[in-house]
């Protein structure tokens, strides 16, 4: 008997907020504040605007999908660039055209950039990531602009057994977010750009699912390797009643080895197929799915899942099992 299970659908929270400030080029000095963010036990500062008063922006969706995609094809396959794609980029529409703030690693003055400081929290067995986009224009332009527009990449770090030749594989800049935005920026004032981009309700087993954006603290998923860095992996476990039901145990497993993203109702849909032949047969199925993030400049994460699944048919046998892991990023 074959029979597909969804051992799990998850729902991950992907919002934005954002705001534009402008100020005059004498209030510079005491307008930007050293702010302490968190990478779960850790602390660092960052120099930043005020972020109060952040607005809802639109999260891209299309975008959003390529993202997860590319990330996922990195993570499975690594056969993502390995040439670096810039962390960041705002785009800011104006009534003569689009202007780019490029990547920066800190805000500096007679320029523009956009800069990224990231955030990790802990709640009980879920986890939350926050990523600071600080966009700045501390020129003399001037322009009025209509909207606004976020894109980000992500990337994935790989070792292998020649550990000079480890490396990292980029996704394309895409765009995330946008907002409408009426403002004006004379050439007698600062621009900053304060953007919030958070995955939200993360479980333990789902953060290898989760793409890691770019950013200045060097927090980046390990894809695979042999000698000297642990890789992050998924496997799930069937039990077949003759084997040691554990993360570690010998029951018949399937790693991870392919993936597929759709778009549906606003949200971005990560499906993860697994099949494993059961040999002698079991009638009530046990399946465990265990997962391990390990991470450049973070502590290794750990998490699990597991279902028992029952014939619809009493007496029935299972000899194959089809399982599947559903995540859905709602954007929002």
């Amino acid at each position: 008997m074959v029979q597909k299970l969804i051992l799990r659908n998850e729902v991950v929270k992907v919002k934005g907020k954002v705001k534009v400030i402008t100020i005059k080029k004498d209030e510079f000095e005491k307008f930007l504040q050293l702010r302490k963010l968190r990478i779960l036990n850790k602390e660092y500062e960052a120099l930043m605007p005020p972020l109060d008063g952040l607005q809802k922006n639109t999260i891209d969706v299309n975008g959003l999908a390529t993202l997860i995609q590319q990330f996922m094809a990195n993570v499975i396959y690594t056969n993502g660039k390995q040439s670096a794609t810039p962390p960041a980029e705002i785009n800011l529409i104006t009534q003569s055209g689009s202007i780019t703030f490029s990547y920066s690693s800190s805000i500096g003055l007679n320029s523009q950039g956009v800069t990224v400081y990231p955030q990790v929290f802990q709640e009980s067995e879920s986890f939350t990531f926050q990523y600071f986009y600080i966009g700045f224009d501390t020129t003399n332009n001037s322009y009025t602009t209509s909207q606004l527009e976020l894109y980000v990449s992500a990337y994935a770090y790989g070792a292998i057994y020649d550990t000079s030749a480890n490396t990292s594989y980029y996704t394309d800049l895409v765009r995330i977010a946008y907002a409408s935005a009426s403002f004006t920026k004379s050439s007698d004032s600062y621009l900053f750009i304060a953007w919030l981009i958070e995955f939200q309700n993360v479980p333990q087993y789902a953060l290898i699912f989760t793409p890691t954006l770019q950013n200045n603290a060097n927090i980046e998923l390990i894809t695979f390797s042999v000698n000297y860095i642990s890789p992050s992996s998924a496997t799930l476990y069937f039990n077949n009643s003759n084997c040691s039901f554990s993360c570690s145990g010998n029951c018949p497993s399937s790693r991870l080895s392919g993936f597929i993203t759709y778009i549906q109702n606003n949200s971005v849909v990560l499906e993860f197929p697994f099949t494993v032949p059961l040999k002698a047969g079991v009638t009530n199925l046990e399946i465990l799915f265990c997962a391990t993030a390990n991470f450049e400049n973070m502590p290794t994460i750990s998490g699990y899942i597991e279902s028992t699944l029952a014939p619809p048919v009493s007496g029935a046998t299972f000899y194959v099992a089809i399982a599947t892991i559903s995540v859905t990023y709602q954007g929002s």
